[in-house]
Formats: structure tokens, sequence, C-alpha cells
């Protein structure tokens, strides 16, 4: 009962005191408790009035995300030039099925691309912009077989989802004037329409041009620096640069250059290249303009072949390995052959209303003593020149009703051939009068075979014209008509069809060429989802 009574004093004791207590302790010269808890309920009031604002701002910046091309640039990869500060984000994503009309080849469907957009605004002149890519929907490579009439080889095993991961582009813009930027980094080639604008809702198939895929091998990115600007802004825009070289070791007949893109990997920088593009603006929705690449393809990997690339050292009389050795590798890096090619376009597009027009023309050539070595180094014919372009005119269903959906029938006719000429073999001709010496030099010189003189020849039977080796091979002479419809039931989507027809100048099984997996002439149907965000 006494505890009980002394806890109950102590209670009461306490509550009475308390307050004093606290009021005691109190600095002096604050503000009364009212207008303590006055003020505090102000500032309260203020900051959530800011975040308030902060959330409405962030709303309306996402309402009214910018979807506008920059320089050249697809509207989503230009997102980070359209903010005033921070972070930007975007991308793009094609999911693919392909029908080939031809029991000989496999029908396939495919996330071919799911791409993010992560760009940084530092200040009002300086942007860092990248794409990372993810293609094929994985990492991991598998094989399989392809089987034709019940019938299976190891011959015909074939590599599936051979996945990526790369940065596209990652570089460092800095605009001293709109007519003057310098961006340093890993960045797009500026060469035609597709390579820099390649985002699927600003192309109206699911494929892009083959022009600007195996002539210009989209999408084609290389490290370097490149100034651009716009000197007179809406009329004219130029882009010119140094940028690391190809490897032309990777080279082939059939898409020419693409498999040299070196992707910003480990890359080889013994050789560099140049690019120079513009494009002018004479008339609203009209873009007229054209490039030039100019770019070494060596990169210490690829030897000369003459008639001195021929030098047999066992016969020079050196006997101590140790010279031996030395004098060939002095030999050999004195050769190497810089492999140097070249690339122009021209285009032209035409967006007015439900109207779309747009052409391009591309051409690619190196000296034959290139493609001599490049060929000699690969055993792939590559062509000195090659040669593409495509003529495609769309219009707008929907424009008829009252509706900002868009419906574009598409029709693209398309040619290209990536051996327009070649490297041949001639009688009497230079590789002729090399063997004629080497046969006669008293073993200093190695008599060649075609292959080590950078001469292909056609594995097929009957394929060679008149007995000269090295001729093109027609199949890669290819002509693509294009048929389809991309539905646009939101500016940033696009539900695409169509119908490719494929045919080649070979007359190889001309009467059963759907049964030919070989001659470029099995039609395809295409369908495709498409976004950008």
């Amino acid at each position: 009962m006494k505890q009980f009574r002394a806890y109950t004093w102590a209670t009461l004791l306490l509550w009475l005191a308390g307050p004093a207590m606290v009021l005691a302790e109190e600095p002096r010269g604050e503000e009364p408790n009212g207008r303590t808890e006055t003020r505090r309920s102000r500032e309260n009031t203020e900051r959530l009035s800011i975040l308030e604002e902060e959330i409405e701002k962030m709303k309306l910046n996402r309402a009214t995300k910018k979807y506008e091309s920059y320089g050249g640039l697809g509207p989503a990869a230009s997102g980070v030039y359209h903010v005033d500060e921070g972070l930007s984000w975007g991308g793009y994503g094609e999911i693919k099925f392909r029908d080939y009309r031809s029991d000989v080849k496999t029908d396939e469907a495919d996330v071919h691309r799911f791409i993010l957009y992560a760009g940084y605004r530092f200040n009002d002149w300086i942007v860092l912009n990248s794409e990372i890519e993810y293609e094929h929907a994985g990492f991991v490579t598998d094989s399989v077989r392809e089987c034709a009439n019940s019938t299976c080889s190891s011959s015909s095993t074939k590599s599936i989802n051979e996945s990526e991961v790369f940065i596209e582009f990652a570089y460092l813009d800095f605009k001293f004037a709109p007519w003057f930027q310098v961006a340093a980094g890993l960045q797009l080639v500026p060469m035609g329409i597709t390579n820099y604008m390649h985002e699927p809702t600003t192309f109206y198939t699911v494929e892009r041009p083959q022009t600007e895929s195996n002539l210009i091998p989209s999408t084609w990115r290389d490290i370097g620096i490149l100034v651009h600007g716009e000197p007179l802004e809406g009329l004219l825009r130029y882009k010119v640069g140094v940028l690391t070289g190809m490897r032309g070791s990777k080279f082939s007949s059939s898409s020419w250059i693409r498999g040299g893109r070196t992707k910003g990997s480990e890359v080889r920088s013994e050789d560099l290249a140049y690019v120079a593009a513009v494009d002018v603006f004479p008339l609203e929705g009209l873009m007229v303009g054209g490039s030039y690449y100019y770019g070494g393809s060596g990169q210490d990997e690829i030897q000369q072949v003459n008639l001195f690339s021929r030098l047999d050292f066992d016969n020079l009389g050196i006997t101590d390995p140790i010279l031996k050795a030395d004098a060939q590798r002095e030999f050999k890096a004195g050769r190497q052959e810089r492999a140097r090619i070249q690339m122009a376009e021209a285009h032209l597009r035409y967006q007015t209303g439900p109207f779309h027009f747009q052409t391009l023309f591309a051409r690619g050539w190196m000296d034959e003593d290139a493609a001599r070595a490049i060929n000699a180094t690969t055993g792939s014919n590559v062509g000195v020149v090659a040669e593409g372009g495509y003529i495609e005119v769309g219009y707008d269903l929907l424009s008829f009703f009252d509706t900002d959906q868009r419906l574009m029938a598409i029709v693209r006719n398309e040619y290209l051939n990536t051996q327009m000429e070649t490297v041949r073999r001639y009688a009497g001709g230079t590789e002729d009068i090399n063997d004629a010496i080497a046969a006669n030099s008293g073993g200093l010189f190695e008599v060649a075979t075609n292959s080590e003189a950078g001469v292909i020849s056609s594995s097929r039977a009957g394929a060679e014209l008149y007995g000269i080796q090295g001729v093109a091979d027609r199949s890669l002479d290819r002509r693509i008509m294009t048929y389809g419809l991309a539905y646009f039931p939101h500016p940033n989507v696009a539900l695409k069809a169509d119908y490719e027809s494929w045919d080649s100048k070979t007359n190889l099984n001309a009467d059963i060429e759907e049964k030919n997996s070989s001659n470029n002439k099995i039609d395809r149907f295409n369908l495709a989802v498409t976004f950008i965000f």
C-alpha cells in the first residue's frame, strides 16, 4: 500500500514538473511554444508545397517528353538533348517473325533487339549519350540441325541464339555553339539514313534496307571524334570526323565490309578512317544529303600480295636460324597492306502529309592490290567494287479518316551487288607473269596458288567464264521487292507486315529456285511488333 502511494505521488510530481523542466532547458531568447509551433507548421506547409511542385513538374515532364530527332538521331535516342538537366531514359524494341517461302530454310521468330538509352545532361553544353543493345534475347549460343526431307547431316548444323550485348554508342557531346559541337567516344558513323536513325518506328518495313545493312553496315559505330553542328539552323547539318578503321581480315563476299566492324571492343587502331556528311533541308519535309568515308582496314593483319610476297627465305643462304627469323620478321613488318576502302552515298527523303518518298544510292570500292591482299587473308572473294540502292514510296491509308492513327502502305524496289567487280586472273596477266618469273628464279621465289595470289575461284562447276578465274558470284547480284503495311496505333508503336520478293542474276537451279537456299531467290513473309519509349 505504501509502495503504491509513493508511486502515485511520484507520477503526479513528474506530471506537474515536466513542462517546467522542459521550459527551463530552452535557450534564452527562443520563441514561446505557440509561436514555435506556428513557425514549424508554416515551414512544413512550405516543404509540402515545394514537394507538390516537384511532383507536378515530374508529371509535366513525363507528359511532354519530346520524341524529336536531334542531329539525325532517332527520336528516342535524342531524349537527353531535350531535357534541362539530369538523367534521361529511353529505348526501343523489335520482335519479329519470318516465314521463308521454301522448305529448305527454317522459319524464325526472334526478339531481335531490345535497346536501352541512358543519357545525362551535366549542364547546358555538356551531354553524355549512350545506347545499350541486347540482341536475340539472351547470352547463350546453341546449335540445331536443319533437316530437309527427313535427312540430317553434320553439315546441316546451324548456330542459333547468337546473342549479343553491346554498347552501341557512348559519347560525350560538347556544344560550344549550335554550329560547332564536338562529340568524343564510341559513336555512330554518319553514313546514309538508317545508320543514324535506325529506330523501328522511323522506317516502315520489318527489315532495314539491304543496302543499309550489307553495304553500309548498319548499325556501324567506331571510336573517335566527330565535329558536327547546324551553321544554318534547320537548313544545313554537317558532320566530319576521324574514327578507328575497320578490320579487312573479317570482310566477306556476301556482306562486303560488314564483318569488319569493330564495335568498340578492344579495337585494333593501326589504321584510322575519315568521314564527312552533310544534309540540307531546302523545303519542309525534304532532306537531301550525302556522305563519304575513307579508311584503312589492314590493322597489321594483312600482307601485301605481289612477286616479293613469294620470296623463299629457305633459299636466301641465311643459315643462322636467329638471323633468318629476324629477316623474315623485318620483311613482314615492311610489307603491311593498309587495305584502304572508300564509300560514297547520296540520299533523299521527302515526307509531307500522308506521302512518303525515300531513295538512296551507295557505292564502295578499294584498289585491286588491297582486294588481292584481303582475299589472300580471308579466302573470300571480296568485291573490288560493291554497289546498291533503293527507291521507296509510301502512303498513309488512314489519312482519309479523322484519326491520329496511321496505316502506311509501302513499296520498296532495291538492288545490291557486293561483287560488282572482283580480282580476276586472265591468261597472260599479272599472276601468269609472276609465276613465270618464280619458276625461273632458281628457287628464290615460289610459284603461288590462286588463293595465295588473292584470286578466289568459284567452287561451283562451270561458274568461271571463258577460263577467267575469280569472277563474281551472280547470286550476290540481288534484287528485292518489298510490299508492306505498317500500322501505328500510337506514334511510338508500329505493327508491321511485309512480303519480300527476292531474285538474283544467277541461273543456278533457276527452275527450282525455291529448293536452293544459296541462290538468293527465296521469298520471305515478315511480321514485327516494334516500339520506342
